[in-house]
């Protein structure tokens, strides 16, 4: 998928209709963080895809997880198993062909309930209390 089919079928926050995902939504994938936090992420992570470290950062500081894996492709976060489940973070699942089938793949796996497409970076998230969706979101 291009950048324009997916700008063209994604949705924004007014068309989400998980309590979830709207509240994930507000407060963590488009809170901007204040400009000193941002530069220090950046600065721990110079490569890579900034959205992905920014977003890394922000789930984990937002809902207190703990990171299972972290490198510069992917990251693997952990909630408490009960209430919240694990959330993997893609970076760039459309880069290449490879990756979008890669990616693809992963949302299709019934490991994953709830996948957020947000053509930079991927959030496949295993939550205990949520149903299988798949979101592209703005």
């Amino acid at each position: 998928m291009n950048r324009l089919q997916y700008w063209i079928k994604a949705q924004t926050q007014y068309s989400v209709h998980s309590p979830f995902v709207f509240d994930m939504y507000r407060k963590v994938l488009f809170a901007q963080l204040p400009k000193e936090l941002l530069q220090q992420v950046l600065r721990e992570h110079a490569t890579g895809c900034r959205q992905y470290h920014e977003l890394v950062y922000k789930l984990t500081d937002h809902y207190h997880l703990q990171q299972l894996c972290y490198d510069e492709d992917e990251a693997v976060l952990q909630g408490d198993p009960q209430t919240f489940g694990t959330v993997k973070v893609v970076c760039l699942p459309h880069g290449s062909r490879l990756r979008e089938l890669r990616w693809n793949a992963q949302c299709g796996n019934s490991k994953y309930n709830v996948s957020i497409d947000l053509f930079d970076v991927g959030l496949l998230m295993s939550h205990p209390k949520l149903h299988k969706q798949h979101f592209l979101l703005k």
